[in-house]
């Protein structure tokens, strides 16, 4: 096919047309393996005349095609190595014409390629980005090579120094090229150079954020590396970018994206060389130089930034929150301290506090979309990223770290919490109670304050329990939270806050104050005993409020508060067990509705981790009514669905949970409901659940021990069994699963003794097939050796007929004389109680039975000594155990 009817046919694949849309696709199907169909996508898109929907649809095709295609896989077509060679030839070329779109499938296409083929079968590229980078180009051909040159550099980013000799070589020329472009570019505002300045800060970042190779950063370029970042973080955003972009905006334009990139350099570097006293020796000379030249010169530069702050300019999020970890770090560094003491209250006050206070941002999302304030709220991730919790942070490390801090902050924020009416502000409030419940846990340790910390609460705290204000009644709840460990002389205040906490969760309209009173009334169930008292009379209204609030919210940690009702409530909850069980299992599969529709992997994420802590609840509340007769088939009954749902769903990724709960479903008794479910339990095995097998294995355990009639009554269950462990054993390379195939080999073996003689044929080959190969650990010889003496237990004449008759691979000799030399050899393989019983069972049966064939006459000598050891083995594993049970007689 030549360029313009290929052109046409992929402008046809973004028609509106329908029919057009879809013949132009298959027929791209139809050539996509064709040779030479890549590197003519590649020519299309360097065809300048080439119509603009033809090239977007060819660079769509071209990254896909490369993303399939070029990694050599087995059974599957691969791009001819002629192809690749063309199309690694010409691809910088192609980004370097390409426009921003094109560049962004081309990138991901780098990406592939440079995983593949840098640098044995890529060697060239580095000498075109030089080349490139180094002619007096135009801006966008130096960005086009430094978009190509980060997805290489990238490849190595997690790699250790000795595996990156093929990108330490080639920095060596490529980075001098690279400051030299840095220096250029500075003194041009253009978005398009403050993007090329940009690009090339990412790639010295994933070139040094975990190895600072030491040949590439000498002292010299060290410093400039320094001098460059300091550079960038002092010059201020220009003023027209600044008035035509919307605050909102503001933080995503990239000459703020420029000073984010320049502090995550210096906050690393600060971070891994800093501090002199915690470096490995091969940095020692790099972290002096640094901290004797930079960091302090570097503290000045952020803290005239954060001076500017305060002066009402604007500062991204992501900069003020990487300047703050600088500070962080700045405080337990002598020579940075020795400068930063002097400023850090002023910090304190003009920098930290406003991020304490509820802002209007707060204030807006609280309002309009409270969920989302919830959700960013308790978001662990959100803390990576957010300036408040890098605030908290400098906060903690201040008092922490430094003496005579906490006693200036603390009596500044007595002063804001003493204003007089006329000059309260509710928000500035909110702020002074954040400070105070940030140094909670320093608080609660120094007895000068831990003694005034009941009076707090009552002076500062307890009336907002009725505030006007949504955010103050949630921050009186928070700072309950954090103080619920203090001691309170006058059982009425504890009361008090009790009683604020629960009218709060139960009553308040805003649904964040409810979710703030959950986990303060969590912590003083935890921290205060006498709460779970007052508690009683409305455990089941508490309950059902945390249910609606898991529902509306999907948050995670409110499935732990309820986890830690239904433990400390175990006996009271019975009667709610049937319905709560009901509305958790609503819950449950409404979000796995809302996953299966979820486009959002962020939200998606929170989600599944909220489920999560949902069959975690199920499961605490099975523990807590296990022995219920009345309502545990009721609950089973519920529970089966959605059992099902998951193992027929193939959703792996509550498997975990689920076999949990099945082993606590089948603990006591095995219903019909629950043999059904061993059936959609191997056959999730079969389908995905391979690397399940260990979680799997309590609930297999109770199937094959807990009703043995049923269990035999049905030969497809022990086939189930068997077909497991035989696929575990042949098919995982750990050898922990392995152990516990032949663990519950073992188990039925011991269980069924004299009703699976059909059986111990297929469970003993299973043993000894383990025990022919190369067995690396002492445990899993061990195990498979126990199951052939569990069978010479269960039927000492069919065993060692059943061992006569195996036969090693490639060889006719009996594997009787090997198996009893490896025996005899182990004296001390078996640990347990159990496992000693079961081997002097074993022999005993085979030293008693009269028919049974006995060991070769020359290991005969052998067989009492090791049968007396392992007596004493056993007798003393019965005294050890003994012992720890008179200890723990003793302290209870």
């Amino acid at each position: 096919m030549d360029l313009s009817e290929l052109e046409n046919v992929l402008a046809g694949t973004l028609s509106p047309d329908q029919n057009i849309r879809k013949s132009a696709e298959l027929h791209l199907k139809k050539i996509e393996q064709v040779p030479t169909f890549c590197v003519t996508l590649l020519k299309l898109m360097l065809t300048e005349s080439a119509q603009p929907q033809a090239v977007q649809a060819a660079a769509i095709n071209f990254k896909n095609i490369v993303s399939k295609h070029w990694k050599v896989r087995e059974d599957c077509f691969t791009i001819s190595d002629v192809d690749k060679n063309m199309i690694r030839q010409n691809f910088l070329e192609c980004v370097v014409k390409s426009n921003d779109m094109i560049r962004k499938q081309l990138c991901v296409c780098a990406q592939t390629i440079a995983r593949e083929d840098y640098p044995f079968n890529w060697p060239g590229i580095m000498d075109q980005i030089v080349q490139t980078l180094s002619a007096d180009s135009a801006a966008s051909a130096w960005l086009a090579s430094l978009l190509v040159l980060h997805q290489i550099v990238k490849k190595y980013e997690y790699k250790k120094l000795e595996d990156r000799d093929g990108l330490n070589k080639a920095m060596t020329v490529v980075l001098p090229v690279l400051f030299e472009r840095l220096a250029q570019l500075h003194t041009d505002d253009s978005e398009l150079s403050v993007t090329s300045q940009k690009m090339i800060l990412k790639i010295i970042f994933c070139l040094i954020q975990f190895r600072m190779p030491a040949e590439l950063f000498p002292e010299p370029v060290f410093g400039r590396l320094i001098q460059n970042l300091q550079a960038i973080m002092s010059r201020p955003v220009p003023k027209e970018v600044t008035d035509i972009h919307d605050k909102d905006e503001l933080p995503n334009v990239v000459w703020w994206k420029l000073k984010k990139w320049a502090m995550h350099l210096m906050t690393r570097i600060f971070e891994r060389y800093g501090n002199t006293t915690n470096i490995s020796k091969e940095y020692k000379k790099l972290g002096h130089f640094f901290s004797s030249q930079f960091a302090v010169p570097v503290l000045n530069t952020l803290l005239v930034s954060l001076a500017e702050t305060n002066q009402g300019n604007f500062m991204s999020p992501r900069v003020l929150q990487r300047i703050l970890d600088y500070l962080k770090l700045s405080v337990t560094v002598s020579v940075t301290w020795k400068v930063l003491k002097t400023s850090i209250l002023e910090v304190i006050q003009k920098v930290v506090f406003p991020l304490l206070c509820h802002t209007d941002e707060d204030e807006e999302l609280w309002t309009e979309d409270p969920y989302e304030y919830i959700r960013m709220k308790f978001d662990i991730f959100e803390d990576y990223v957010s300036p408040v919790t890098a605030a908290l942070n400098l906060l903690e490390e201040v008092v922490t770290k430094r003496k005579n801090m906490l006693n200036p902050l603390l009596i500044w924020a007595a002063q804001i919490l003493g204003m007089p009416p006329e000059q309260y502000n509710p928000r500035v409030k909110d702020g002074a109670m954040h400070l105070i419940g940030a140094v909670a846990e320093k608080l609660l340790k120094k007895a000068e304050y831990s003694s005034q910390l009941e009076q707090m609460l009552q002076a500062h705290v307890y009336g907002d329990f009725n505030s006007s204000h949504g955010f103050l009644r949630a921050r009186a709840c928070w700072t309950i939270q954090r103080f619920a460990a203090a001691k309170f002389s006058n059982r009425d205040n504890l009361k008090t806050a009790f009683e604020g906490v629960r009218v709060l969760l139960l009553n308040d309209k805003e649904l964040p104050v409810t979710i703030e009173a959950s986990f303060a009334l969590q912590s003083l169930l935890q921290k205060q005993p006498a709460t779970k008292d007052l508690l009683a009379p409305h455990v089941g209204n508490v309950i059902q409020k945390l249910l609606v609030s898991i529902k509306e919210t999907e948050n995670e940690d409110l499935t732990y508060v309820m986890q830690e009702l239904i433990e400390k409530y175990s006996e009271d909850i019975h009667t709610v067990a049937v319905p709560l069980v009901t509305e958790l299992v609503k819950t449950f599969q409404a979000m796995l509705e809302e996953l299966a529709e979820a486009e959002d992997e962020d939200n998606s994420s929170y989600k599944t981790m909220t489920a999560m802590g949902i069959l975690n609840t199920i499961q605490n509340l099975l523990s807590a009514v296990s022995q219920n007769k009345k309502i545990m088939p009721k609950i089973e009954n519920i529970l089966a669905e959605l059992i099902s749902t998951v193992l027929k769903g193939g959703i792996v990724d509550y498997y975990e949970e689920i076999f949990q709960m099945i082993q606590i479903l089948t603990a006591l008794r095995v219903t019909s409901v629950m043999w059904n479910v061993l059936f959609q339990m191997y056959e999730a095995f079969k389908n995905d659940g391979h690397d399940y097998f260990p979680d799997m294995m309590g609930a297999l355990h109770n199937y094959a021990t807990v009703d043995s009639s049923k269990f035999l009554s049905n030969p497809q269950y022990i086939e189930i069994m068997y077909n497991i462990s035989k696929t575990v054993l042949k098919k995982q390379e750990s050898e922990d699963p392995q152990y516990n195939a032949l663990k519950l080999v073992e188990v039925i073996i011991v269980n069924h003794r004299g009703k699976i003689d059909h059986m111990l044929h297929m469970f003993m080959s299973l043993a000894l097939d383990k025990l022919a190969q190369s067995v690396q650990t002492q445990e899993l010889r061990a195990m498979a050796l126990l199951v052939v003496v569990a069978a010479i237990w269960y039927n000492p004449l069919l065993a060692m007929h059943l061992l006569d008759k195996y036969k090693l691979p490639n060889s006719s000799e009996s594997v009787v004389e090997q198996f009893f030399n490896q025996l005899f050899s182990d004296a001390e393989v078996f640990i347990g109680i159990h496992d000693k019983k079961v081997a002097v069972l074993g022999l005993c049966e085979l030293i008693m039975h009269p028919s049974a064939p006995k060991p070769f006459d020359h290991l005969a000598d052998k067989l009492i000594p090791y049968f007396i050891t392992l007596l004493k083995n056993l007798r003393v594993a019965y005294q050890l155990r003994r012992e720890e049970e008179n200890e723990e007689s003793e302290g209870e």
